[in-house]
């Protein structure tokens, strides 16, 4: 509806007036200016999307002023503006581009409320609390728009609109819940998307989505679960993000009552410290928090650096627990259950059968090298083998934690770790290669050492051997790659080159008690 029975008020004839006799600009030009300035505010948007959020809004922001400036020139103020009543088409060019005004003066405000957003540092938050203050200025600038520009009373527009909101809102309940849940989560932001979280009700995973009626979870089964803003605005939560992505967890192991409490401690410490998996800050801890006649409870504490490794860290700490309560003769509790007989010790000839190298030979020559083992000691940080040392020796792990480092690059710091039944070295010893890492003792350790002199000397006692260990070239590639302080050669991945070099060694080793034999019956 077009005003044009009123006549102007007074002040802003006058205002009018003064505007036009301080500025050379006809009331023409203005106008076609301003149409001008209104067709690139339309065009200019299209052509600079990828400027940045603060270019755009700075040429917006000129571009409003100046409009601004020519408004004033042609109808006023724009809360009272002085429209030509006397050429209708004059009128209506001068309405369209107050119009134009008022929805640039919405895109200004609705701007700097984004820019405002990005400078929070939070580009990835939900965007409804802008949405929603986009949707409100839009709408105050209609209702400003019917009222300055056309001149129409909006008191009973605005009694209409509460009337209609009041029907809609009671039809829409369960959905304006949502919405209004949705607006509560921007404002108080308890989770953005990228957050893994845990929802009563058991719902685990990582925010996708956040949007005005509900929020889009990837489950850990790569599910998506929708759920309504309303339920999420009542349920607990647990943001697994917030502060960081660390995680605490706790496990609960019941050792047999019969056992020396040092020694458990002991065992289990040296079986986290075997773990890969688990963060050093803060450092993993094991304590003793039950004493029950049929069982002592330790709980082992650590962190991890995010949920997704939850279940495999839980995998590898007790598998590690496993192997060292095994090789410790450490019984595990039962409940309601007296103290059983302690498990047996495993030996060195055992230890030989479940070893990657030696369990394919026959038990009677795995008895043979048996008793040729070495029984040694090593105290926590007590070097077993070092790196560029001269490969002389083999090892077999009995009990404790060994690290493998390195300080050559790409694959300098810790490599790997070994515990109970793991061997190092036997690649080294057979091809003669430098050690290319250096494994240190994290904890008190037992190891079987088995030298060239041991296998020597159980070739002289059973010549036969040397047949029985030239089977274990046929896995010899398998067996360099598993052996992690092995110098890497190409030439020893050929199975020809490293059966070559088993069979040279073997044949060194053989040769070497009828060297002595020799030497002696020369000499006599």
């Amino acid at each position: 509806m077009i005003s044009c029975g009123k006549s102007p008020p007074r002040s802003t004839h006058l205002a009018r007036l003064l505007y036009r006799t301080r500025n050379p600009m006809t009331e023409e030009a203005a106008h076609i200016s301003a149409t001008l300035l209104l067709l690139a505010a339309v065009i200019v948007p299209w052509i600079t999307r990828q400027w940045p959020l603060w270019a755009r809004a700075t040429w917006r922001l000129a571009l409003f002023a100046i409009l601004t400036y020519l408004v004033f020139l042609t109808t006023g103020s724009p809360f009272a503006p002085s429209f030509d009543t006397q050429q209708p088409g004059e009128q209506v060019w001068e309405q369209l581009i107050e119009i134009g005004w008022w929805l640039m003066a919405a895109q200004c405000a609705i701007g700097i409320a984004r820019l405002l957003v990005v400078f929070e540092t939070k580009p990835r938050e939900s965007r409804i609390v802008s949405d929603l203050l986009a949707g409100l200025i839009h709408l105050l600038t209609l209702f400003a728009v019917i009222n300055f520009v056309f001149a129409v009373p909006i008191g009973g527009l605005l009694a209409t609109s509460g009337v209609i909101a009041i029907v809609l809102g009671l039809a829409l309940q369960s959905s304006l819940s949502d919405v209004f849940s949705g607006i509560a989560v921007g404002i108080e932001r308890p989770y953005s998307p990228g957050d893994l979280v845990w929802v009563e009700g058991g719902i685990e995973g990582r925010v996708i989505q956040v949007n005005w009626r509900s929020t889009h979870i990837a489950t850990m089964n790569r599910d998506v679960a929708i759920v309504p803003n309303s339920v999420m605005a009542k349920a607990r939560l647990v943001n697994h993000s917030m502060p960081t992505t660390v995680r605490g967890v706790s496990i609960t192991i019941r050792l047999a009552a019969n056992e020396r409490p040092d020694r458990c401690m002991a065992v289990l410490v040296a079986a986290v410290k075997t773990c890969m998996l688990m963060s050093d800050t803060p450092a993993p801890s094991v304590a003793r928090t039950e004493l029950q006649g049929d069982g002592v409870a330790y709980d082992i504490s650590f962190s991890i650096p995010s949920i997704e490794v939850l279940v495999a860290a839980r995998t590898e700490l007790l598998g590690h627990v496993q192997t060292h309560l095994r090789h410790a003769g450490i019984a595990l509790a039962v409940a309601g259950v007296p103290i059983r007989r302690r498990p047996e010790v495993p030996t060195a000839g055992t230890l030989l059968q479940e070893s990657d190298w030696f369990g394919v030979l026959t038990e009677a020559d795995r008895n043979l090298l048996a008793e040729h083992l070495i029984e040694h000691w090593f105290a926590a940080g007590d070097k077993l083998i070092k790196q560029g040392d001269d490969p002389q020796e083999l090892f077999i792990l009995a009990s404790g934690t060994v690290e493998i480092s390195s300080d050559t690059p790409p694959s300098s710091g810790v490599i790997f770790r070994l515990g109970p039944g793991g061997s190092l070295g036997a690649i080294g010893m057979i091809t003669g290669t430098p050690y290319a890492a250096t494994a240190t003792a994290l904890t008190p350790v037992t190891a079987y050492c088995l030298n060239r002199k041991g296998v020597s000397d159980a070739i002289a006692s059973r010549p036969e051997l040397v047949n029985s260990l030239e089977v274990l070239a046929r896995r010899g590639q398998e067996m360099q790659r598993r052996d992690v302080v092995a110098r890497q050669n190409d030439h020893f991945d050929e199975p020809e080159m490293f059966l070559s070099k088993l069979r040279s060694f073997l044949r060194k080793i053989s040769d070497s008690p009828k060297d002595d034999d020799n030497r002696r019956n020369h000499r006599r």
